[in-house]
């Protein structure tokens, strides 16, 4: 029943020191994946706002060319400009026609009877 060798007394004890040590490097270990996975998606969403935030300037400047360009164009004196040489246009009134529209009396006449 005994054994003639008795076993060393370090080696029935169970040693929690190690299992806490592992538990505890595991933990770390963890914590430090989990650390720059944080840190990856952080700097992938500031790049993702500082490419939207360009987008927005060159958008906002692009508006700001449009409205010169259309308060150019609408301008009333190139307006006037273009109607003078492209379309020909005159404010001489001495070509104006006055046309009088009358009532019809008797109605529409139809096939040339009345």
């Amino acid at each position: 029943m005994f054994s003639r060798f008795p076993r060393p007394a370090h080696l029935n004890t169970f040693k929690w020191r190690g299992l806490f040590l592992f538990v505890l490097l595991a933990l770390v270990l963890a914590s430090l994946v989990g650390i720059v996975r944080v840190q990856h998606e952080i700097r992938s969403l500031e790049n993702q706002y500082y490419v939207s935030l360009k987008e927005a300037l060159s958008a906002q400047e692009e508006w700001g060319r449009l409205q010169l360009e259309k308060n150019y164009l609408t301008s009333p004196a190139r307006v006037e400009q273009v109607a003078r040489t492209q379309l020909k246009m005159t404010s001489n009134k001495s070509n104006y026609q006055t046309l009088y529209l009358l009532p019809e009396v008797a109605g529409p006449v139809e096939n040339g009877h009345e």
